[in-house]
């Protein structure tokens, strides 16, 4: 007779197959290994999973898929439990070593470990590259370049950018980030002038898109990019193995390293997602060994990625076979996650970059003059700072 399981912990994942199918299947996986645990996942919209406070998620659940910028106000809060005395330094070490880009150090602050990775995603460029090649288009590498790219798109076809507020915000960070190197921000202000220039060229750059950029997210461009073919190509949206998979959608979109600035290193703004403990977590050692389990090289490289995942471990996005399955996804975007920016994660950081990226919406939607946008932002972030 099986052994009935005895232990259930609860996890809230994030709502697109990405985020809670390797999950499930992981969580299946596991329980064969520890039969006496059962993990049951919740899903939360994917504007939850950005701006909701943990605050409302770790009284009902365990185990949560969580953002970087979280682990400032965590850490002061006591909201998480720190991994490292729950799993081996050897593990740990290992993890460290085999992240991608800054993904394990994104969600470390003050000496604790509150996450391990198991997505790494940062802003990359989407295109359909069968009519790109069809219009004998070659992809801008750099942001003075998409100017005469827009220029070269003929009727019928379209750029678009995802503009709704959250997905403006990473991408005026990034583009700031590049112009200005990763220390645009000092003592709770954003530089300016830097952010001045950035928005008077994001208001350009609308003359060119999709009209209805500004309301979209990334998926649903990818959507519109895989079922039709009017948008052929979006410079900074953040990437989605699913749709580079064959028949995830009727037409598969390919994905390549965004355009950057060439006077420095910085590529895009880095997303992905952790697997961190509730400090109400009964089972904390459990919980620890599952995540420990979803973040291993194997697991990451196998189970995971198999499952429509989007791993976080640099073994999957070396692996031969998980490149062929997503044609090519990991090789070409590669770069842009090693030299990925990574935000603030000071406690207040997120309401700052959920109010912060309405003021921005609000401005560009209205033509706003960008000093005064501006203006507005640095006078929230020294209010919530």
């Amino acid at each position: 007779m099986g052994t009935t399981p005895s232990i259930r912990l609860k996890g809230m994942a994030w709502d697109h197959p990405r985020g809670y199918e390797p999950l499930r299947a992981t969580s299946t996986a596991f329980s064969k290994i520890r039969p006496e645990v059962t993990i049951q996942w919740d899903i939360r919209s994917l504007k939850e999973f950005g701006d909701m406070p943990i605050e409302n998620l770790i009284g009902a659940y365990d185990i949560i898929t969580i953002d970087h910028p979280y682990m400032g106000q965590a850490h002061a809060d006591k909201l998480l439990v720190p991994l490292e005395g729950l799993i081996s330094k050897k593990s740990m070490d290992c993890l460290r070593g085999r992240s991608v880009g800054p993904s394990f150090a994104s969600y470390a602050y003050e000496g604790h470990q509150y996450a391990l990775p198991v997505d790494a995603a940062a802003l990359v460029a989407a295109y359909r590259n069968d009519l790109i090649h069809h219009l004998k288009l070659e992809l801008p590498k750099t942001r003075a370049e998409l100017f005469d790219f827009y220029g070269q798109v003929p009727h019928g076809h379209k750029v678009a950018w995802p503009l709704c507020a959250t997905d403006l915000w990473c991408t005026f960070l990034t583009l700031c980030a590049q112009d200005a190197g990763r220390a645009f921000i000092k003592d709770k202000s954003i530089e300016e002038k830097v952010g001045v220039r950035v928005l008077d060229e994001l208001k350009r750059h609308m003359d060119f898109l999709h009209p209805m950029s500004i309301n979209w997210n990334p998926i649903q461009i990818l959507d519109r990019m895989g079922d039709g073919d009017e948008i052929i190509y979006s410079p900074f949206l953040f990437g989605y193995t699913n749709y580079s998979r064959t028949g995830y959608t009727k037409n598969r979109v390919d994905f390549t390293n965004s355009p950057t600035n060439p006077r420095t290193d910085v590529s895009t703004l880095l997303g992905g997602v952790g697997l961190a403990i509730s400090v109400h977590c009964e089972h904390c050692d459990l919980a620890a060994a599952y995540i420990g389990y979803v973040a291993s090289p194997e697991v990451q490289e196998g189970i995971y990625t198999e499952n429509g995942g989007q791993p976080a471990n640099l073994d999957a996005w070396q692996s031969r076979a998980n490149n062929r399955l997503c044609n090519g996804f990991f090789d070409h975007t590669l770069e842009t996650l090693e030299k990925a920016y990574v935000r603030p994660r000071h406690r207040g950081w997120n309401r700052f970059q959920e109010e912060g990226a309405h003021i921005l919406h609000q401005g560009l939607r209205y033509d706003t003059p960008s000093e005064e946008m501006m203006r507005k932002l640095n006078q929230l972030y020294e209010s919530i700072a």
